[in-house]
């Protein structure tokens, strides 16, 4: 059975106020356009519409790597590898038919390219000066076993990590010919300009003499706002992998003209690789060690692209199966905005190759289609039917009685008695949440419930007060969408878990309905304070943890067998380990601060590990035995 459609609004501009009745965008006969499609897992999605005659008209979805953390527009060479929230590279080739669209139309702004602060290289990926802070979000584990594409689904940031925030390139780097190293051997020169947003997840340290971030940081945001003033609006969480279907509601503004207009969708991944796109670490020089010893080539097939005719003001179905065209796997340069026209070097097979190419946008079971636009509100189509319009590859979805239920719209309630707590497992309590509410009620079917969180305090009304600008908060380590059940009576009670979080902080979560016109109710805010890090999760080996860089490496996991086979042996080992129960984090938050230092810890310990992974080996059983983490 496959599950109900995971849902998420996307409206433009609403004027929420606190506590009082939105002001919906659009009047009764408001005009609604539906996108359906089922991604494959770790999907990077750009959504938008376009004329018939090809003018860019308006972004409706851009998924958070992209619209929040910035990876098409940050520090690192393009090339540069991969691996668990890896912190550098600008992915330019993520999303690269919207991106060039988008920049090409009519009055679009363009953002500044960020940069290294003060690296050799653009391929450098450990710092050759002082210029890193503390890390929220990203990482970067020096394990090969912990940084490959098989290691995604278990890996974590078991340590902390100081990261370089970038600064935007400015003329006279021009001028001097800056480049980034492409392959082996040659480098490409940077211009001032990039196709996507910088980062807007990150505050810059505390002015003053010690403060490493350059200025340029505390105005990523506000640079972003001022280029594409309606990000907060549009930008999605990853949505979850599987079988589940996306519905995402768009509400036409009322200065739209009826017409024929082309709905738009980009969707790739990384490591996608197949016989046709498949791409080795580049080695060289311009490259350091860590570039080179660490992570895995992500690059692979390019973006698929997907289009659909619609006509507002007739209320109709369309939808497709078959891509339009695929993007290029670099995205930069003059032909960075190619619309290649569909062959045999995309993979398309939903069967032996689920998720892969084509699929995407999967071809599941019960559907004929990949993607689908639906338009409510408008006359009913000759026939009384939806009609359907001729499809790009699809076809119309004609004679479905579709009913315009959005002439006579009212606002949804206010969810009641909304509460946020940390969640009562203390070794999960720093980044994992509760979220409490009671169902409003709604004339209309509730299509989703927004959640959107920030680390100020939110002004309902401002859409730039929610700072971490998410539609949905992460119930995984992939950062995936947060998925809240509709289908609760008015009064019911709904409870979901969320993560995403970081400890010791405090978060400000607003949750609201949106009904199936795609308008939404008021916001009810909650507040929630989580907890320190329970360090138990790490089982002790901090200085470890921070020198290998993950608590599931394998050497730390040999030096958490011996520390417990001795310490019941040894009454001195037992107060030792007490004492750097004590003193470990502490040690693990200064090595964790410079790459040289972990260097340097990870030789001292090197002849520790043999010992213990030696006594690992001997232990009853004749095999290693691994201690929980």
């Amino acid at each position: 059975m496959r599950r109900a459609p995971w849902r998420l609004l996307l409206v433009g501009c609403v004027v929420v106020g606190g506590g009082a009745r939105v002001v919906a965008q659009t009047a009764a006969g408001s005009r609604v356009i539906e996108l359906r499609y089922t991604p494959t897992s770790r999907a990077q999605i750009a959504l938008w519409i376009e004329k018939s005659d090809g003018t860019f008209v308006k972004t409706v979805g851009l998924t958070q790597a992209v619209a929040l953390r910035g990876i098409g527009n940050r520090p690192g060479a393009a090339e540069m590898n991969s691996g668990f929230h890896w912190p550098y590279g600008r992915r330019e080739g993520a999303l690269p038919i919207w991106a060039h669209r988008r920049a090409a139309a009519p009055g679009a702004a363009q953002f500044s390219r960020v940069i290294f602060q003060n690296r050799d290289s653009e391929g450098y990926a450990s710092r050759t000066s002082e210029d890193s802070t503390p890390e929220k979000y990203f990482c970067l584990s020096f394990n090969n076993a912990t940084t490959t594409k098989d290691a995604l689904d278990a890996v974590s940031c078991a340590s902390g990590f100081n990261s370089d925030k970038g600064r935007y390139i400015r003329p006279a780097d021009v001028a001097a010919g800056y480049a980034e190293p492409v392959g082996d051997t040659a480098k490409r020169a940077l211009d001032l300009v990039s196709l996507y947003p910088p980062r807007r997840d990150i505050t810059r340290c505390p002015s003053s003499p010690g403060c490493i971030d350059t200025a340029d940081t505390a105005t990523y945001a506000s640079d972003v706002r001022t280029v594409m003033p309606d990000i907060d609006a549009i930008t999605m969480a990853t949505p979850p992998g599987g079988d589940m279907e996306q519905s995402i509601l768009f509400a036409v503004p009322d200065d739209w003209a009826d017409g024929d207009y082309v709905a738009w969708a980009e969707v790739n991944t990384e490591g996608d690789s197949n016989p046709s796109f498949t791409f080795d670490t580049p080695q060289g020089d311009y490259w350091d060690s860590w570039a080179e010893s660490y992570g895995y080539s992500y690059r692979g097939q390019p973006s698929v692209v997907f289009s659909v005719p619609f006509t507002l003001g007739t209320m109709g179905s369309n939808s497709t199966a078959t891509p339009v065209g695929y993007g290029d796997v670099d995205g930069f340069g003059g032909s960075g905005g190619t619309l290649h026209s569909m062959d045999s070097s995309i993979t398309d097979d939903p069967s032996k190759a689920q998720g892969s190419g084509v699929d995407r946008f999967r071809l599941v079971a019960g559907n004929d289609y990949r993607f689908k636009v639906e338009v409510r509100g408008g006359a009913q189509p000759e026939g009384g039917g939806t009609g359907g319009q001729s499809g790009s590859s699809g076809g119309g979805t004609g004679g479905t009685g579709m009913i315009d239920t959005c002439q006579m719209v009212t606002t949804p309630g206010v969810p009641g008695n909304v509460m946020a707590d940390h969640v009562a497992d203390p070794k999960n309590s720093h980044q994992w949440g509760t979220l409490h509410f009671v169902v409003p009620d709604s004339a209309q079917a509730i299509h989703n419930y927004e959640v959107r969180y920030s680390t100020s305090a939110i002004t309902t009304a401002d859409p730039t007060t929610f700072a971490q600008a998410l539609p949905a908060l992460s119930d995984s380590l992939d950062t995936q969408a947060l998925v809240v059940p509709t289908t609760g009576a008015p009064g019911s009670s709904v409870d979901v878990q969320f993560g995403g979080l970081y400890p010791t902080t405090t978060f400000w979560i607003a949750v609201r309905a949106v009904n199936v016109c795609a308008v939404p109710g008021p916001y009810a805010v909650a507040k929630l304070t989580t907890t320190r890090i329970n360090f138990t999760k790490l089982s002790g080996c901090f200085v470890a943890t921070a020198a290998f860089g993950s608590a599931l490496a394998p050497e730390v996991e040999s030096l958490r067998v011996a520390r417990d086979a001795l310490r019941h042996r040894s009454a001195v080992f037992a107060a030792a380990t007490d004492l750097y129960y004590r003193s470990g984090p502490a040690a693990a938050a200064v090595i964790a601060r410079s790459d040289a230092t972990r260097a340097l810890v990870r030789t001292l310990l090197g002849p520790i590990v043999d010992v213990a992974t030696a006594a690992e080996a001997a232990l009853p059983g004749g095999s290693p035995r691994r201690s929980g983490p």
